[in-house]
């Protein structure tokens, strides 16, 4: 301000007749100078300006400022029941009954989110995030896994394409457990796997994907496969005008192989169709439905976490089992501070999969929490989780309770 005030006094000072022609020429000098100098400080403010919001977990490089995040999570967990392992749900095993306790603390999570440039009208971004659980489920000590890593490019037009490590598309609701796997093997298919996934939004709110993915390793003694190819067709929109968006999605996926035991070549086919959805809505307090049913065959936990591998009939042929399943979940916000998400699911496969390899018939779970919110970023949740397997002749059963302490950062 003090050298805008300089400028117009020295404009005034020009335009007074009695000043000499040296002065003047002078005084145009100074003022060029000036000017010169509000340039330089004008690119500092412009630049200052942009770097704001990036805020003190950020670290800026020469052209990508990378946003840190991450979440910090203690599960106390008692068990009545083996669940498969002493950090999350899976199936229950055949007699192996034990009751239990586990401190947890492998679900903690790190996370990086790169900034990119724009090139040719596409904004690039990428994400890197990671968690304890690289030695297994049951290791007394985590090491690092990696959850996502993928580059993701967006035109602005309602194209975005994603290249990496990221959750499969399809069916692709996730239900509000405080336990680690999310009701794996019990009616949620989900799994994080390399892929390249195209979504085209449209401003009506109904979208389309088209997905290709392979994960790290083949079914147990198939060769030779090739990746899953799948689509689906979304709607997204405040369709009810509750302020949160509506979803409902149809979407499916194939992959073809073949086996080879002993000279014996048999050709093994996969389908998935999935139905899924997120619908909010107001009932004395915001409430939410979400799940999604499936119906399948050849799926495995190399891909989704449904624990039924193919298994084999005389003549090294190879038998692709058929599953169906799903999961549904209420959830609640009765007051600012509490959630409660109440939910079951189950997976169910083909019978004479369970008589041929003893593996079971049924997985079943219904769960219940409640999370308090103790600040923007603190909260403390509770969860009480019944599990059923049906075996062949026999089925076990047991509870656990999950008390959980989650700081977000």
């Amino acid at each position: 301000m003090r050298k805008l005030l300089t400028l117009t006094a020295l404009a005034s000072l020009l335009a007074t007749p009695s000043y000499a022609q040296d002065d003047v020429e002078s005084l145009r000098a100074q003022i060029r100078q000036l000017h010169e100098q509000m340039a330089r400080l004008q690119a500092r403010l412009a630049e200052l300006e942009a770097k704001k919001g990036v805020g003190a977990k950020a670290v800026t490089g020469v052209k990508s400022p990378i946003k840190i995040y991450g979440k910090i999570k203690l599960d106390a967990i008692y068990d009545t029941h083996n669940m498969g392992t002493d950090a999350f749900i899976t199936k229950l095993p055949l007699r192996d009954r034990d009751d239990r306790s586990t401190f947890n603390m492998k679900d903690t999570r790190i996370g990086f989110i790169i900034n990119g440039p724009e090139a040719d009208g596409w904004k690039v971004t990428g994400r890197v995030e990671a968690d304890f659980y690289g030695l297994g489920g049951n290791s007394d000590n985590g090491a690092l896994r990696i959850r996502l890593s993928y580059i993701n490019l967006n035109n602005g037009h309602g194209t975005n394409i994603r290249i990496g490590q990221d959750y499969i598309p399809i069916a692709s609701q996730m239900a509000s457990t405080l336990d680690f796997l999310s009701m794996g093997a019990s009616g949620n298919l989900w799994d994080r796997v390399a892929q390249i996934t195209v979504t085209q939004s449209f401003e009506s709110g109904f979208g389309i994907v088209g997905t290709v993915w392979k994960s790290s390793a083949t079914t147990d003694h198939v060769g030779m496969r090739m990746p899953w190819v799948g689509a689906k067709l979304f709607y997204k929109g405040d369709a009810l005008g509750t302020g949160k968006p509506l979803y409902v999605a149809l979407g499916g996926a194939y992959r073809q192989g073949s086996d080879e035991v002993d000279g014996v070549k048999d050709d093994v086919t996969d389908y998935l169709v999935a139905f899924e959805w997120n619908i909010p809505f107001n009932l004395f307090f915001p409430m939410a439905v979400k799940g999604e049913a499936y119906y399948a065959q050849g799926l495995t936990s190399r891909d989704f976490l449904v624990f039924t591998d193919p298994h084999y009939l005389e003549g090294s042929s190879v038998e692709e089992v058929e599953t169906k399943g799903g999961f549904i979940q209420l959830s609640l916000k009765p007051f600012q501070k509490v959630s409660f998400n109440l939910g079951t699911g189950m997976n169910d496969p083909d019978d004479d999969y369970a008589k041929a390899t003893g593996n079971y018939k049924k997985n079943w779970r219904a769960f219940g929490n409640v999370i308090y919110k103790l600040a923007p970023n603190v909260s403390f949740g509770f969860e009480v989780d019944h599990q059923e397997t049906l075996y062949e002749g026999t089925v076990e059963h047991g509870e656990r309770y999950i008390a959980s302490a989650i700081y977000l950062w």
